[in-house]
């Protein structure tokens, strides 16, 4: 999917349920949770232990779900989140490294 698809999606949901929980097990059932409701996108922040790994879970086991990660700092982390599977990368704040633009790391 491309940047331009992921966004008119996002759009199109209207929301994004962030899940940021003490436990990988705890994200992956507050994630399949929203999947359940019939909401097709869900951000896993990277402040679930193992969060990488849950993206990848949720990307293998849900193939429509819609994968974002959350909390960004390092465009390390990211790369890997990109490489598990996230569909969109959400930082705290402006960062033209890991952001949607020419020579980021960003997939087209």
């Amino acid at each position: 999917m491309t940047r331009e698809e992921v966004r008119a999606r996002i759009e199109e949901i209207g929301i994004i349920p962030a899940v940021r929980l003490y436990s990988a097990e705890d994200a992956m059932f507050a994630a399949e949770a929203v999947v359940a409701g019939a909401i097709p996108i869900v951000e896993v922040t990277m402040t679930v232990p193992g969060a990488v790994n849950v993206i990848r879970e949720l990307t293998k086991e849900n193939p429509d779900l819609l994968v974002g990660a959350g909390t960004l700092f390092h465009v390390e982390t990211a790369r890997r989140c990109l490489d598990a599977g996230a569909s969109f990368l959400t930082t705290p704040g402006l960062d033209l490294e890991i952001g949607p633009r020419r020579g980021s790391i960003w997939r087209s």
